[in-house]
């Protein structure tokens, strides 16, 4: 999936829940339980984004059993040990920082927004009924209230989502492309793939590879990186290992269909 499409569907899915949300909330009011979901509506949307900017190599936690079915071709367990040695990382690892704090730069600015200005939506259901309906809304039925509410807890869901956007446009255009660089603690390589552990989850990335994809080594530094470079974005899966030259030629053999040559 392109950053275009991965954008576009972020953007989408961010309306779909911003609606959603608005008639939960014209139905609820102004109150504790308002206030709960107004929390949930930063989780969710902190997920997608976080869901829609991941890598794009494509691993899936649904692959590890097909992966792990295949035949054993290379294993490192800890590779913190090898990496601790790699003294370049944090250069590496200075773009991607940069973005992570531009970004919660963003969350904290949204969150400033929603506790300053949640309390007055009702206030805005109130300007909208007597601007464009000439009356108080005390005086309007039960129906046109939550439909009043309902426009203006859209209106103030959007501002969130138009400050969030913004400031992440604003990050984008600080920064050359977007930096996604995984060093898993652990990995598996088969003939149909790679398994790789984070700190959480365990996921997997089938063969063969996308022919966009390259394979770099670093023999001083100890890794064989797996490389996505795109317009906008870059993702790099960084497996360290005490045998570099072995891993690279495994990856040589294995993850490209055989009339492709690495350079």
């Amino acid at each position: 999936m392109s950053y275009i499409e991965r954008m576009g569907r972020m953007v989408a899915l961010n309306q779909v829940y911003i609606l959603i949300y608005s008639v939960l909330a014209a139905v609820i009011g102004v109150n504790i339980y308002l206030f709960l979901l107004v929390f949930l509506f930063i989780a969710i949307s902190m997920v997608i984004q976080s869901f829609m900017t991941s890598s794009s190599l494509n691993e899936k936690s649904s692959y590890v059993s097909e992966v792990l079915s295949g035949k054993k071709l290379f294993h490192e367990d800890n590779t913190r040990t090898i990496q601790s040695k790699d003294q370049l990382i944090y250069v590496d690892l200075q773009e991607q920082a940069r973005f992570s704090m531009y970004t919660t730069i963003g969350v904290l600015v949204g969150l400033a927004y929603f506790f300053a200005l949640w309390k007055y939506v009702p206030e805005l259901a109130a300007y909208l009924a007597f601007e464009f309906m000439g009356t108080s809304i005390d005086k309007l039925s039960l129906l046109y209230v939550r439909l009043l509410l309902f426009v203006a807890f859209f209106i103030y869901f959007e501002g969130y989502f138009i400050i969030n956007q913004g400031i992440m446009m604003w990050s984008l255009s600080r920064i050359k492309k977007l930096p996604a660089l995984t060093v898993p603690s652990s990995y598996m390589v088969t003939d149909k793939g790679i398994v790789v552990k984070g700190i959480i989850t365990t996921k997997a990335i089938k063969f063969p590879l996308p022919s966009d994809v390259a394979v770099n080594m670093n023999k001083d530094r100890r890794f064989v990186e797996i490389v996505r470079d795109g317009k906008r974005t870059v993702t790099r899966l960084r497996l360290y290992t005490k045998n570099p030259e072995k891993l690279y030629d495994v990856l040589r053999r294995v993850a490209f269909p055989q009339e492709r040559k690495l350079s």
